[in-house]
Order: structure tokens, then sequence, then C-alpha cells
């Protein structure tokens, strides 16, 4: 049941305009320390990984006890993947990209209030701490460098729009899953394109479809 919430969950984690546009993170990779604690109380370390090219991003989460995640995003045609290994068989889920957009609506519209400027530095980068506060009236803590933004708005399901890159942030899922996320590498460098192909030994299928396959 968690690897099902946290699956959906995780399509799209971490803004307004508020802080001052640098420049697009437009090719290279971000990489998180995660911390994942169940509704059971049973905690997982892991690591999660943003790769970007252009309309291109695919996200990456392993934890260690095996699970895995994989979403390919292309914002140019619209088309999300998740890629899923169910039994020993591998499935490329197409997934709807109305959908994706319309979980970050309770996200949109936030609001940042700077607590901190220059903190220590995070995976190389001065980060300031903020306040953010959405429309429900819910708020939480984010680090945040203003080197960087990522280029395509639905990146991080929490922080839509974001014009900073966030570098350390958590927070608490409605099934009561709690995730810390802290950047330990920010690179800038070429990606080849293969990367965000769907590999040909996945099979892909509806969403619908797989929902029967997890019954």
């Amino acid at each position: 049941m968690i690897y099902k919430a946290l699956a959906l969950l995780l399509l799209f984690l971490p803004a307004h305009n508020e802080v001052l546009a640098q420049k697009p993170f437009t090719e290279g990779i971000v990489r998180y320390k995660v911390k994942l604690r169940s509704a059971d109380n049973k905690v997982y370390k892991g690591m999660y990984t943003f790769t970007f090219k252009g309309p291109h991003v695919k996200k990456e989460l392993t934890l260690d006890n095996g699970f895995q995640d994989v979403v390919l995003i292309d914002c140019g045609t619209g088309k999300v993947f998740s890629l899923q290994n169910r039994n020993g068989k591998k499935y490329a889920i197409q997934l709807s990209m109305e959908e994706i957009v319309k979980r970050q609506d309770a996200f949109n519209g936030f609001t940042l209030k700077d607590v901190e400027s220059d903190r220590n530095n995070i995976a190389g980068y001065a980060v300031s701490k903020s306040k953010i506060s959405y429309k429900d009236g819910s708020s939480a803590e984010v680090f945040y460098s203003k080197d960087w933004y990522p280029p395509q708005s639905i990146t991080y399901e929490r922080f839509p729009s974001a014009k900073f890159l966030p570098m350390e942030y958590s927070y608490t899922d409605e099934h009561g899953i709690s995730m810390e996320f802290e950047a330990d590498q920010v690179t800038l460098e070429p990606v080849e394109n293969a990367v965000f192909r769907v590999p040909p030994e996945y099979k892909m299928i509806s969403y619908e479809e797989y929902k029967q396959l997890s019954k």
C-alpha cells in the first residue's frame, strides 16, 4: 500500500515569482539525499535524482529497501511515463499530464518570506531559508538557491512554477508519509537524449491497465 501511494505521490514533488529569476537549469543533474518515514514509523533512506534537458525531465527515486520509481516527462509533447517493475515484468505506464497539473492546484499561488539569507552552502551553493505559505493556510520551510530555477513549471509538485532551485525541504502527505530532501549534487553537464526514452524492454500500457494488474 505504501508503495502505491508513494509512486503516485512522487510523480511531481518541490514558489512564487517573489524570488528574482536567475538562470534556468536547462541541462544537467540535481540529486537529493532522501529520508522517508512511513505512516507506521519505518524509516528508509535513498537518493532522488532529477535529470534535465530542454523540455525533458527524468525523476528517479531509489530507496535502501530496493524500492525504485522512475518518471519520464516530456513537456514538449505532454507525455509522461512511470517505469515500474512488477513481479519481474517491466511496464511503462502512461500518465495524464492534465491530472499531474491538476495535482498542483493546491500548491499554486504560494508566497515566500525569507527568514535567513546566505546560510552555509548546500551542494556548493549559497542558500536562503524561507517560509512558504499556501492558500489553504498551511506553511513549510525551504532552503533554496537563487542561482537557478527549473525550466519546467511542473518539475516540483509543491513548488509549481518555482523561480528558485529547492535545496532542502520536507513535507508529510495525506497518507502520513513524511519525506526529507537535501541536495548533494548540482551539476551542469550535457545529457544524452537516450536518458529520456522509454527503454525497449518496458511494455507501454495505460494507467487503467496498470490498475487492473495491481488488483
